[in-house]
């Protein structure tokens, strides 16, 4: 089950500031003697976003980058995504870390059939970088119950250890694929989570795909528009029995569109 696995948790406003340390600069002149003060060049300094500063930090971030849509090129194809505009840390989120580059040759960490492919974490020098730079946080949830997770949902990872607020991580992510689910499974999951299921959602889960045992539990920021067939293609692979693909399947690069 999804809670069984412990996601580690984690973007950026960047703050300019200067050095004002003046240096004199000494020109010999035979009439006289002159001193002239020269300014050094201007040091930037980036200031980490934390759990302390991330919601100042990504509100100004997203009033500065309000996109919404996004291509992500896979291994297996292009999804075309919306994010929602009511999870504003969480979209504000995703295009930072878009923008910086930290998707680009992002693994895909878990896949389960009729569940979930998850993608994230930084497993490699340049993720590394990039969030050494950018600071590792997690995000306060908005979860709602119109945001669930339908199939092509895309929702943050986080762990389940000493997070009772459901905080989401920074640098990790899912895409829904899911299954359909009987009231009768619906109640279990009820009774379960100490969760209720609206109408439109139960309506939904009979008919459609989707998590429905994860509503709740984890922030969905967004939903896929186009290549709903390339979830498919990714966690129907084979795996080992951590459920990472045998195959190494990547994000080529994240790309914001609007």
């Amino acid at each position: 089950m999804f809670k069984n696995y412990t996601f580690i948790l984690t973007f950026i406003v960047l703050i300019a500031c200067k050095d004002k340390t003046e240096k004199p600069v000494v020109h010999l002149n035979k009439s006289k003697p002159e001193v002239v003060l020269v300014e050094e060049p201007k040091k930037v300094f980036f200031e980490k976003i934390t759990d302390k500063n991330v919601v100042e930090r990504l509100t100004a971030y997203g009033l500065k980058n309000p996109e919404t849509i996004v291509y992500v090129y896979t291994t297996k194809g292009r999804i075309k995504l919306r994010l929602f505009k009511d999870t504003p840390l969480h979209r504000a989120n995703f295009i930072l870390y878009a923008k910086s580059g930290y998707f680009q040759h992002c693994l895909f960490s878990r896949v389960a059939k009729q569940f979930m492919a998850q993608c994230g974490g930084s497993y490699d020098d340049l993720q590394k970088e990039i969030q050494d730079t950018l600071g590792k946080y997690t995000i306060p949830a908005e979860m709602s119950h119109h945001h669930f997770h339908k199939k092509g949902a895309i929702a943050s990872a986080r762990s389940y250890h000493e997070n009772p607020s459901k905080r989401s991580a920074c640098d990790e992510f899912y895409f829904v694929e899911g299954l359909k689910y009987s009231d009768l499974s619906l109640d279990h999951y009820e009774d379960e989570n100490n969760y209720t299921y609206t109408k439109a959602q139960r309506s939904y889960y009979k008919n459609n795909p989707g998590s429905a045992h994860i509503d709740g539990e984890h922030t969905v920021f967004g939903q896929i528009t186009q290549g709903f067939n390339v979830i498919s293609k990714i966690t129907h692979v084979e795996t080992d029995s951590r459920d990472w693909p045998v195959e190494d399947i990547y994000i080529d690069s994240v790309i914001v569109i609007k």
